[in-house]
C-alpha cells in the first residue's frame, strides 16, 4: 500500500508500506518509522499508556484516528487544521 504523508515543511512524501490484513493506518506510520525514517512524527498514547485521542489526524480528507483506519491502496495523512503544528503529523493538542 502506498502511503502519502503531507510533511512540516509542506512537502509530501510517499512511501510503500508493506500491507497485511487488519492494518490501521497508525500500523503503517510505526512500520515507516521503524524502517524508513526515523525523523517522522507522529501522536499515539494507546499503546504505551492507555490513553486515546492522540493519534488524529486527517485521514483522506477527513478527521479521524489512525488506529482505526484500515491502511488500503493509498491513503493520504495530514495533521490537523487549526492546531498548534509541532512536527511533520504531531499538533499540539
Amino acid at each position: 500500500m502506498k502511503l502519502q504523508i503531507q510533511r512540516q515543511d509542506g512537502r509530501t512524501d510517499t512511501y510503500e508500506v508493506p500491507e497485511y490484513e487488519g492494518m490501521t493506518v497508525l500500523d503503517a506510520l510505526m512500520w515507516i518509522r521503524e524502517h524508513h525514517d526515523p525523523s517522522l512524527a507522529f501522536r499515539f498514547a494507546c499503546r504505551c499508556a492507555n490513553a486515546c485521542k492522540e493519534c488524529i489526524a486527517v485521514v483522506d480528507g477527513k478527521r479521524q484516528y489512525t488506529c482505526t483506519v484500515a491502511a488500503v491502496d493509498e491513503v493520504e495523512v495530514a495533521p490537523l487544521p487549526n492546531q498548534p503544528l509541532l512536527h511533520d503529523l504531531a499538533v499540539d493538542h
